[in-house]
């Protein structure tokens, strides 16, 4: 479970002051890139979210959305009912500065695909989105 902070955002236009590291990774100019505002670092973090299993995570192991788990199940509209108010729940749970605006679970029966698109606002910034394919067939 996250620990709320004071009510504070950073934004430095300064490259010397990084808050956190992107996801994904690069191999560019460093293989760790930086990020430099809170908005920029919680997109990073709910990515890393989704992407990350129950269990996997060093000394945390509830931080995860369990969504690799799903790619054997078969595409069920109680499969996506209950992805959705999980990942609901579990945003909220964890991610305190994030408000949901929407979140949609959207199958594609005929790819074997499920897409979740995921519109978010962080507290005093701009709304975000996230698209994350979760594909069935390797």
């Amino acid at each position: 479970m996250a620990f709320e902070i004071a009510n504070k955002t950073i934004s430095t236009s300064s490259k010397r002051t990084a808050v956190g590291i992107s996801i994904p990774f690069s191999n560019q100019k460093a293989i760790f890139n930086q990020t430099y505002s809170t908005k920029e670092q919680i997109k990073s973090n709910i990515l890393n979210y989704l992407l990350t299993n129950k269990g996997e995570r060093v000394l945390n192991p509830s931080f995860g959305s369990n969504l690799l788990k799903q790619i054997f199940e078969q595409i069920t509209p109680d499969l996506l009912s209950g992805l959705e108010i999980q990942l609901r729940e579990d945003i909220s749970n964890n991610f305190p500065l994030v408000r949901i605006n929407t979140l949609d679970v959207i199958p594609n029966h005929d790819s074997n695909t499920i897409t979740i698109s995921l519109t978010y606002t962080v507290l005093n910034s701009e709304i975000e989105n996230i698209e994350v394919n979760i594909n069935t067939t390797q």
